[in-house]
């Protein structure tokens, strides 16, 4: 029997077809898994570098971004000893980007905290300025709310002389024309009467003047007690937005009890000049001795 050799190309598909039904393992070989490092996350920023950051930014004149950093810095801040600093330079900056109005307001805050404060750069000298009248404010608005003025006393009005004894006259008798029922005239007053008593109305004016000066004392008082309670209350606090509202708010307080202090003085004065002025005695009235009866 011959066997006849099969086609090249008709051989190597057979030998496939037979390769491909042989039970065969292949085992893959395994990657190992891809760990991936965890992140880190980001440091978290302190005060000081981030004040130091702001500084040096300050120091470059790059003024937007130390601005921002000093704002971070003002959310990171704790206690006065932190606070001061940063509202001092916070109000430098504003003054350099020529917002005198935000300048006028970190300065007022920093102050409120530390009155004694002083500039930790070298300024020009309007920011100077600006910076020395916001401290007479603050300190006369503390002072104000800690120790209240007490209005003038007014002084005690000089006895006056006692009027002489004015001669009364007698009743005049009813002529004999008339009929005796009817009642007799009225007597004229004596010439040349002097009176020293005020008149009502000149009496109610200094009274009035007093008691507003009265009402309006005792509202400076309790102004001022609120705005020294708020500003201990400032100082106490921990979180700056609630330090800020409480500073605001007794620096209006402050404002309001300066005006009624200064209300109840200018009442205290009228109403003494009105009491001295109203008891100079009035001029003597002169009667005429003769003629008919009215």
């Amino acid at each position: 029997m011959t066997v006849r050799p099969f086609r090249s190309g008709t051989a190597r598909v057979l030998a496939l077809g037979l390769m491909a039904c042989l039970p065969t393992q292949v085992q893959a070989a395994r990657r190992p898994p891809i760990r991936k490092a965890p992140r880190k996350p980001p440091p978290k920023a302190d005060f000081q570098s981030t004040f130091a950051a702001a500084v040096r930014f300050y120091e470059d004149f790059d003024y937007e971004k130390s601005l921002e950093q000093l704002t971070k810095a003002q959310a990171l801040a704790k206690g006065p000893e932190q606070e001061v600093p940063v509202a001092l330079y916070l109000g430098i900056v504003y003054a350099e980007l020529g917002d005198r109005k935000q300048s006028l307001a970190a300065f007022r805050t920093g102050l409120y905290l530390k009155p004694d404060a002083r500039l930790p750069v070298k300024v020009s000298p309007k920011v100077e300025r600006d910076f020395e009248e916001v401290r007479q404010t603050v300190l006369q608005d503390l002072g104000a709310s800690t120790a209240p003025e007490q209005s003038p006393p007014v002084a005690e009005r000089p006895a006056q002389p006692a009027a002489p004894d004015t001669p009364v006259a007698a009743d005049t008798p009813a002529p004999a024309d008339k009929p005796a029922l009817l009642p007799p005239e009225p007597t004229r007053p004596p010439a040349y009467v002097q009176t020293d008593k005020p008149s009502g109305r000149s009496a109610v004016l200094p009274l009035a003047l007093m008691g507003t000066g009265a009402v309006a004392g005792g509202a400076a008082v309790f102004f001022g007690l609120q705005a020294t309670s708020n500003i201990e209350r400032a100082q106490l606090s921990t979180r700056y937005g609630e330090r800020v509202e409480k500073l605001h708010t007794a620096e209006g307080q402050a404002l309001v009890a300066n005006i009624l202090f200064g209300t109840a003085s200018a009442a205290a004065v009228g109403a003494l000049a009105a009491y001295l002025f109203s008891g100079s005695p009035a001029a003597p009235a002169s009667t005429s001795t003769g003629g008919a009866s009215p």
